[in-house]
């Protein structure tokens, strides 16, 4: 990879929807380059996927909390613990974490309600699942997608 190739993957990065004529304008380079360059990016793993960026707010998710987990050592392991919680869909991330606690989770509902109800009655029902701590997002600063490249 050359800085070329960081210069797309910078200019992607932060809008995927621009045109390979558009990002060669930029980068300096012919379209049929920036375009083969991508497909090379794509086929090594450096580009994962394309995805839209929703308002959650608009859709109707107005509540995003951080769950603290602590694992129950015993029925299954702590990663198979996580993948269950992964598969619920609510929720967005799931982090096997050092510390005080095992599991970090990041999930949004449509309010507190919503989320109470999946905390008991779907995050605490799931075996392996031992106590938990919920940090309710009071107000978001910031949230990228976006790696410092």
């Amino acid at each position: 990879m050359d800085k070329k190739d960081i210069k797309i993957l910078r200019l992607i990065q932060e809008d995927s929807s621009k045109s390979c004529r558009e990002l060669s304008k930029v980068i300096g380079l012919p379209a049929s380059t920036i375009y083969s360059r991508i497909r090379k990016l794509e086929r090594e793993g450096y580009i994962k996927g394309y995805h839209a960026v929703l308002d959650e707010e608009k859709i109707g998710y107005h509540v995003r909390a951080f769950i603290l987990a602590s694992y129950k050592p015993g029925i299954t392991s702590q990663e198979n613990v996580a993948r269950e919680i992964a598969s619920l869909p609510q929720v967005q991330g799931v982090y096997i974490i050092a510390g005080e606690w095992d599991i970090m989770i990041e999930v949004v509902e449509k309010n507190v309600n919503s989320l109470g109800e999946f905390v008991v009655n779907k995050l605490r029902e799931i075996k392996g699942v031992d106590k938990t701590l919920t940090c309710v997002v009071l107000k978001k600063i910031k949230k990228t997608m976006s790696l410092p490249i």
